[in-house]
């Protein structure tokens, strides 16, 4: 079972974004509880490499007012598709020029939806490359008027990153609700959030609240096993990331939310979960899926032992994370025995009997690979511990947490 309370890791979307507002800052900008996840430290080195000058400590990190000067000319991504789309909006912006590059899932992945709109703005790219490596060049950037024309908080906080180096006004309209996390900072650091252009930005103090999407899986494994009862505190509560939450208390789960509060922006809450041994399928609407995207891999796997049919449809953008995650989720939860169908947008569970499988795999994808890891605790009553590498992508205190309150 699981016992105890945890703190957990800042959110990887945020710590991106407050990086790159340190950078625009004028004055020096100290950030706490930074994500220690691989991707985060993509950006980190982007930003070095562009001569910002960043100290990491074990309570903090600081970014300092510094002097744009580039010292390479290719920017290596890894597997972060946040740091890639945000680097085509601001390293143009500031006078950068050079190539993107990521690794092999990473360069599969599309960027279209960003680029057309990017080059609207001026933003030179050389032309006919839709996926990494991407070449960019310095640029004199106009304002745009522009609607999101498909869910991506990635794609809205580029062009807001491109639209704050210019005095004259830019409109992005975002439909769909997405991720407003770069919105947040904006108004934390006292600028406006109806028309995007450049302000001043104060040198600034910022605690990330804990990543809702890392929790999510320690959440999972509470649910699941029986005798359970953790407290994680100062998780994101954001009303675009807890579509998890929602439908797992909508399932039955016993969650409860205690000292829910705002801190730079953003909602934040501690959390009280137990195990929940009478769950009940669920229905996913399109408004769930858009704010639990990165959860539905862990969220099939509880699905598994909901009472009932389970159905996931409008999860199409899954076929285009880390890996295609739908199939991933298939495989690996057939191969344990699971009731599960793919379908065109996402699969339908029925509850099921699972064993556990060798013959899973994590497909190269972190948020997979940390499904699994949560089915063989729940099946085998012990942690696996042989994923570190691919884990870290985002969630490198997984293991420890789960260590932490294992009993």
């Amino acid at each position: 079972m699981l016992k105890g309370t945890i703190k957990i890791d800042g959110d990887k979307s945020i710590s991106h974004r407050i990086l790159i507002f340190g950078a625009l800052s004028n004055s020096k900008s100290i950030i706490y509880n930074l994500s220690k996840s691989d991707d985060v430290k993509r950006t980190i080195n982007i930003l070095k490499n562009c001569n910002f000058k960043i100290k990491i400590n074990k309570e903090s990190t600081t970014v300092f007012k510094s002097t744009v000067n580039q010292k390479i000319k290719k920017f290596y991504c890894g597997n972060s598709g946040t740091t890639a789309r945000f680097m085509l909006g601001f390293l143009p912006s500031i006078g950068i020029s050079g190539t993107l590059y990521g690794d092999k899932s990473l360069s599969k992945r599309p960027m279209k939806r960003l680029l057309d709109p990017l080059l609207k703005m001026n933003i030179k790219i050389k032309k006919n490359k839709e996926t990494l490596p991407i070449q960019f060049y310095k640029s004199n950037i106009n304002p745009i008027n522009f609607t999101l024309n498909h869910p991506s908080a990635q794609i809205k906080s580029a062009l807001i990153f491109a639209a704050l180096s210019l005095k004259k006004n830019s409109i992005i309209k975002d439909p769909f609700k997405t991720r407003n996390h770069t919105e947040n900072i904006i108004k934390f650091l006292g600028g406006t959030t109806e028309k995007y252009k450049k302000f001043t930005i104060k040198g600034f103090q910022y605690t990330v609240p804990g990543d809702i999407s890392s929790a999510s899986f320690i959440i999972a494994a509470a649910v699941l096993i029986k005798g359970s009862n953790i407290n994680i505190k100062n998780v994101l509560f954001n009303e675009t990331r807890i579509g998890f939450i929602k439908v797992l208390q909508k399932m039955g789960a016993n969650i409860q939310l205690l000292n829910t509060r705002i801190e730079c922006f953003e909602k934040v809450t501690d959390l009280n979960i137990r195990y929940s041994q009478k769950l009940k399928s669920v229905t996913l609407k399109k408004s769930d899926i858009l704010n639990m995207i990165d959860e539905i891999p862990v969220f099939a796997l509880i699905a598994c032992f909901a009472k009932g049919q389970t159905r996931v449809n409008h999860a199409a953008e899954l076929r285009y994370k880390e890996s295609d995650r739908i199939k991933s989720i298939v495989f690996n939860l057939k191969r344990c025995g699971a009731k599960i169908k793919e379908t065109k947008e996402g699969f339908i569970i029925n509850k099921s009997k699972l064993l556990y499988s060798t013959s899973i795999k994590n497909f190269h994808d972190h948020r997979i690979a940390m499904m699994c890891e949560i089915l063989y605790l729940v099946i085998k009553g012990s942690i696996n511990n042989n994923q570190n590498k691919i884990i870290n992508t985002s969630f490198p205190d997984f293991y420890k947490h789960l260590g932490d309150l294992y009993e």
